[in-house]
């Protein structure tokens, strides 16, 4: 018998019929499982409290990675205490990113759901930013810019192919950011770039992997930058692209750290797990095996 289980779905996704399929399988197998619906994204905080309250030991995120994310910021609270309660994913978003690089077989959702009400969980790491908990992927740059701030109709002119951080980069003839990477201990390292992520996991933006070397586990933040100049040497970009870590990178750069600062001369874009946040001073650190996530 599995420990008491709440599944707290994304109102879009809840009426999908293999939802409904993948509730009425675990429950076919004996499985104890609630099942709640926020009103909206507002409300997710409250219902997911509400279920812990109620004696509820595994929250398992029915949504995307934003309802994921809703999720860890919950369970983790002030992150003063692990939390007690095991988080487990039901993958109902577009990309499922995290679920994607957990492992989990995402066109399954029936041995989805069984899996995240009993199989057992991992310890996993969980990255802050600037006082917010994130635990797949936090991109910046032009790619989260675009994002937030785009039209639809302008990405849609783009197309497919253009709609990359290149094609972007070409496309809207964009300056790159100026800033500085701040590591304790270290020397100030000024410089530019046009894209980022820091990942905690290894995928984002729909499958890419955007922190190759990234463990859930390993107390360790990856920070990737592309910098200026790129658009006009992709050929090279790629070629450094696999070989992240060589010191003679001239547009792609890769280190591991469990704590750094990331400063914009101006406003810098950042998406974290999909959502949008906007600032010029970024605080990145981990927190070590703080919650357990089944994986």
């Amino acid at each position: 018998m599995t420990s008491k289980a709440c599944l707290v779905l994304n109102r879009k996704a809840a009426t999908r019929p293999v939802v409904e399929e993948a509730v009425k399988h675990v429950e076919s197998k004996g499985l104890e499982l609630r099942v709640r619906i926020p009103w909206d994204k507002d409300d997710a905080p409250r219902v997911i409290e509400e279920a812990l309250a109620n004696g509820a030991e595994r929250i398992i995120a029915g949504g995307g990675d934003g309802t994921v994310n809703t999720v860890v910021n919950v369970l983790v609270g002030d992150g003063k205490e692990r939390p007690q309660a095991v988080m487990g994913v039901l993958p109902l978003g577009t990309a499922n990113d995290f679920a994607h690089g957990c492992g989990l077989p995402c066109d399954d959702l029936k041995q989805c759901l069984e899996i995240a009400c009993t199989s057992p969980a991992h310890e996993t790491d969980v990255a802050c930013v600037n006082g917010r908990y994130f635990i797949n992927v936090a991109s910046g740059g032009y790619g989260a810019e675009i994002t937030a701030t785009t039209p639809a109709p302008l990405k849609k002119a783009l197309g497919g192919g253009a709609y990359t951080i290149m094609g972007l980069v070409k496309a809207l003839g964009v300056k790159p950011y100026e800033g500085r990477l701040l590591v304790p201990g270290h020397e100030p390292a000024k410089g530019n770039m046009v894209f980022m992520a820091v990942g905690n996991n290894r995928l984002a933006g729909g499958g890419h992997e955007v922190a190759p070397k990234a463990r859930l586990d390993d107390g360790l933040l990856d920070l990737a930058v592309v910098s200026d100049g790129p658009a006009a040497d992709v050929a090279r970009l790629l070629t450094e692209m696999k070989m992240p870590e060589n010191p003679e990178n001239r547009f792609f750069h890769y280190r591991q750290l469990s704590e750094f600062t990331i400063e914009s001369d101006r406003d810098l874009h950042i998406n974290l797990d999909g959502e949008p946040v906007k600032d010029r001073r970024f605080e990145f650190s981990i927190l070590p095996k703080h919650l357990r996530v089944v994986c």
